[in-house]
């Protein structure tokens, strides 16, 4: 009986993008279900004035939009940089590409906040990172 090749070893460049994929995406899932629940914010100390001058009554959908964009979004791409899935570098530019978008939007939403700056340097690092795993996968044989 004939074993179906075996996949080549995941680069490490494409593992540590992955971990931080999967990482930010577990975050953002766990913060958005926890806004979206509670949408006064309280369960994550979020201050509700912060919303003031936002399209948002309350936390609610800048929960959902977190746990589905952002959570959701590196949650697949992460595992399918993992499973070495057709264009997975080229996903992961879109998704850091997106939160960094995100955080933008959210920074004239709801103000400056510190984790904007945190999270627009993921996606920048998200970025970084999949570009060098892109150079890395067309230099091989």
């Amino acid at each position: 009986m004939q074993r179906p090749p075996s996949r080549p070893p995941i680069p490490r460049g494409a593992k540590v993008l992955a971990a931080i994929e999967l990482i930010t995406g577990a975050m953002a899932l766990v913060g958005g279900v926890l806004l979206a629940i509670r949408p006064d914010g309280s369960l994550l100390n979020a201050n509700p004035a912060a919303l003031r001058d936002s399209p948002f009554p309350d936390y609610r959908w800048p929960g959902i939009l977190l746990a589905g964009l952002v959570g959701g979004g590196f949650l697949i791409v992460g595992l399918w940089v993992l499973r070495a899935g057709r264009a997975a570098a080229e996903l992961s530019i879109v998704a850091g590409i997106g939160l960094v978008v995100f955080e933008v939007a959210e920074r004239f939403w709801l103000g400056f906040q510190v984790l904007e700056v945190v999270f627009v340097l993921v996606g920048g690092a998200v970025i970084g990172l999949a570009l060098r795993v892109m150079r890395s996968e067309r230099s091989r044989p």
